[in-house]
């Protein structure tokens, strides 16, 4: 059984990683006034940079819809895949309520273990590294 990993953009992953280690990144949703965009679909970390230094409004962020996760886990139900689903803290966003909302849609059951990472950026990020890493050398769920 392979397991695949999930985690959402606030793990700030660089796209590098996300691509050689198979990592599905679900994008939180970032605003400055009334231009919304997903994190790092249509807008990358230079642009954002960019506004945040020249811009006059401040971005405000919200956690993935829970249509964004089904669309995800359905891409990759499959009958001998298990899904990892790593997410920002759940004290900072409610990104992991819309995971769990997601998976108990699809029925997911047993095939997915989500966790609290207690962890944001880089911090949650190195998590899903090292899950992905396990996961691409064979390990279990439980042991990714």
């Amino acid at each position: 059984m392979s397991v695949k990993i999930v985690t959402d953009s606030g793990a700030d992953i660089p796209q590098e990683l996300v691509d050689e280690l198979e990592i599905e990144v679900v994008p939180l949703v970032v605003s400055f006034g009334d231009e919304t965009y997903e994190d790092g679909v249509d807008l990358s970390p230079d642009q954002f940079y960019a506004r945040l230094i020249d811009g006059q409004i401040m971005p405000t962020t919200s956690q993935p819809s829970i249509g964004a996760f089904i669309k995800t886990y359905k891409e990759l139900q499959a009958p001998s895949v298990q899904i990892l689903s790593i997410h920002l803290s759940s004290k900072l966003s409610g990104t992991l309520n819309s995971a769990s909302q997601a998976a108990l849609q699809e029925n997911l059951g047993e095939s997915i273990k989500l966790i609290d990472s207690g962890q944001a950026s880089m911090g949650l990020g190195f998590s899903v590294i090292a899950a992905a890493r396990a996961a691409k050398n064979g390990a279990s769920l439980e042991e990714a």
